[in-house]
């Protein structure tokens, strides 16, 4: 961390212009979360199938050889073609006759077909006070030599829903594949929280005479980065106090 802070300093200087009035170092809390969730397989329904929802929608099909006999198709391809419409819930044999199930019916009005797929997991993170949900933290956090004091602006009360985690999970894992099918994350099944991370943070309270101007910088140490989100949200509590050197719930180093 020592090493980070100097870097940081040497960066911020580099402008002549610039003064680091103060400089604290704070943490912030990220729920883990593991997410459990599927996927389904869209595509466009082909004339085959469709024919064959068609006929048995208006039609009393008992076996393959019924369709077979009216669509001039191979029994074997018809019987392989039933038992994954079947597999699939597009149909269901009642008294002896397949049936169309609402999702078939569904599936036949739109000429799309879904195929579920296995369920899947993800590892998420949540930050309450950016109110973000970002990917598994793979990196190592900077190790400190002290217990470092919570974030004093942030707003703790904000909580994850299952149909933010959706949004999320659709936004990265939906996509075209090679074959023309396209994979949309479709539920989530399951999300339990399994620990609380506590991000470090280097603060710099900054003045650049030239501008008269007094801002700041936060580095995020588990992004890498500085961090405008809180950047913005110390500036609009403490900006108008600076001038008078009183900064208030601030741990110095």
């Amino acid at each position: 961390m020592d090493k980070l802070k100097k870097q940081l300093h040497a960066n911020l200087l580099k402008n002549p212009a610039v003064q680091i009035k103060k400089a604290v170092i704070w943490q912030f809390p990220v729920t883990i979360y593991t997410v459990a969730f599927n996927r389904v397989k869209r595509s466009k329904m082909d004339i085959l199938m469709k024919m064959m929802l068609l006929t048995i929608e208006k039609a009393q099909i008992h076996r393959a050889a019924n369709l077979s006999q009216l669509l001039l198709v191979e029994e074997l391809f018809i019987e392989d073609l039933l038992k994954k419409m079947q597999r699939t819930g597009l149909i269901t044999l009642e008294k002896g006759s397949y049936r169309l199930t609402s999702r078939g019916h569904g599936q036949l009005k739109t000429g799309i077909m879904e195929e579920e797929l296995a369920e899947e997991s993800a590892v998420l993170s949540y930050s309450p006070i950016h109110d973000e949900v970002w990917p598994e933290m793979t990196e190592p956090l900077p190790e400190t030599d002290e217990e470092l004091p919570l974030y004093r602006y942030g707003n703790y009360e904000n909580f994850l829903e299952k149909d933010r985690i959706l949004q999320v999970l659709a936004e990265s894992r939906n996509g075209e594949e090679e074959d023309g099918f396209q994979t949309v994350v479709a539920a989530v099944n399951s999300f339990d929280e399994q620990k609380v991370e506590h991000i470090p943070c280097l603060e710099f309270q900054l003045y650049n005479k030239e501008q008269d101007k007094f801002y700041a910088r936060v580095w995020n140490t588990l992004h890498q980065r500085w961090d405008e989100t809180l950047e913005k949200q110390i500036e609009e509590k403490e900006r108008l106090v600076w001038r008078d050197g009183d900064v208030p719930h601030a741990s110095f180093y």
